[in-house]
């Protein structure tokens, strides 16, 4: 009776042991990964994603992610022919995902 006993503990372990390994795995990629955005302006769509991107590094960087950090998807990019302060200027939203 107590091989009975002990098997069936061993694969009630064993199912937890799973359990909990699937949880460490689906959890390490958010964990080691979250995203970022951020927003800027320029009186070029390029310098609009730079300063957006920097935007969000510095975010990145206010929780501790210091390493590099890449765009995620594609930046959203607004012109604007009619700014009260600038006139024509052009606005960029984008999302980057940054290491440790």
């Amino acid at each position: 009776m107590r091989v009975n006993v002990g098997r069936r503990v061993g694969a009630g372990l064993g199912v937890v042991a799973g359990a909990a390994a699937l949880v460490a795995l689906a959890a390490a990629p958010a964990a080691a990964s979250p995203l970022f955005d951020g927003g800027g302006r320029g009186p070029t769509a390029e310098v609009a994603v730079q300063s957006a991107f920097w935007d969000a590094q510095i975010t990145a960087q206010s929780v501790g992610f210091y390493g590099e950090c890449a765009i995620v998807g594609t930046p959203a990019i607004f012109e604007t022919f009619n700014d009260p302060n600038f006139g024509h200027v052009f606005r960029a939203q984008l999302t980057i995902s940054c290491q440790r």
